[in-house]
């Protein structure tokens, strides 16, 4: 599959510049996140760029890179100053920008916008942890291209991707019980599908079906696993009546998702699972993000 496919050439909202005076330390946590994760299946490269920033908690600034290049796995973990995307060794640049410099890993990617975003604050997906502040969340897909070098093996990436940029008052082991999210892409369409259990008990599902001539939102979710819990298909219904299915092929990769500090409460874990797909019998490849609140101690 070639990347060469874009409706447009500017990242809009996903660009937000980040708010360093968005709250003091007596307000609940605020984060501004962004979050690129790609694939060039041809060339067995999977990745995961997650970096956080927050004004009043220094557990919720960190920047990850998550790599796993012809079977061999390199992961930085840094941490973040305030009111920056960028660490020692990691930038993320939302302009579209990154870069690695470190000794097990260097990156040079260009991540282009593809189709138009998603917009997940519109519906009251992700619920509030401050009433009336909901978190402003987008989601696009993109081309990813440039070059890496990792375990002593050199990578030309032509791929696509998924890119997120959120932010407002967020503390997920508060907010949520369960969730579970899938993520395709290919040359002609990109899908991304969401259900959360809230704390509450309240169980909500969004997502959206998008090409380059539309944009439709997915009304009805249903997710179906193997015996150890992996994905292995979704089942959708669009606003417009029509249905697709996605459908699991094989597992390629898979990274752990730190969001919040070291704890000895409820902490909440999630996990990224990289995977080769069909959407509807078409070849795709994307990943499925599964999060759930652990409460034994």
């Amino acid at each position: 599959m070639s990347a060469g496919v874009s409706t447009t050439t500017s990242w809009g909202p996903l660009a937000e510049p980040i708010h360093t005076d968005a709250a003091g330390p007596a307000d609940p946590v605020w984060k501004d996140n962004a979050y690129l994760s790609f694939w060039d299946t041809a060339a067995a490269v999977f990745a995961t760029l997650h970096v956080s920033t927050s004004p009043n908690s220094d557990g919720g600034r960190r920047a990850r890179c998550s790599v796993s290049a012809g079977g061999h796995t390199v992961e930085i973990i840094e941490h973040l100053q305030p009111g920056t995307f960028s660490s020692d060794s990691i930038h993320f640049g939302l302009d579209g920008e990154i870069r690695v410099r470190h000794p097990e890993l260097n990156a040079d990617l260009l991540d282009t916008p593809l189709f138009v975003p998603a917009d997940y604050s519109v519906g009251g997906l992700i619920p509030e942890l401050v009433p009336g502040k909901p978190l402003t969340h987008y989601e696009q897909g993109c081309a990813v291209t440039g070059e890496l070098r990792v375990g002593g093996a050199s990578y030309t990436v032509d791929g696509y991707g998924m890119r997120d940029r959120t932010w407002g008052f967020r503390d997920e082991s508060a907010q949520w019980i369960e969730y579970a999210g899938i993520v395709a892409a290919s040359d002609d369409s990109f899908l991304s599908a969401i259900k959360f259990l809230g704390a509450d008990g309240t169980v909500r599902g969004e997502g959206f079906f998008i090409t380059a001539e539309q944009s439709v939102p997915i009304t009805e979710i249903t997710f179906a696993r193997d015996a150890a819990a992996r994905f292995r298909r979704a089942m959708l219904t669009l606003a417009d009546g029509a249905e697709h299915t996605v459908s699991q092929t094989d597992h390629v990769a898979g990274f752990w998702v730190p969001m919040g500090a070291e704890s000895e409460g409820p902490a909440f874990g999630t996990y990224d699972d990289f995977m080769r797909l069909t959407v509807d019998q078409r070849t795709a490849a994307g990943f499925f993000e599964q999060g759930i609140l652990h409460r034994v101690r």
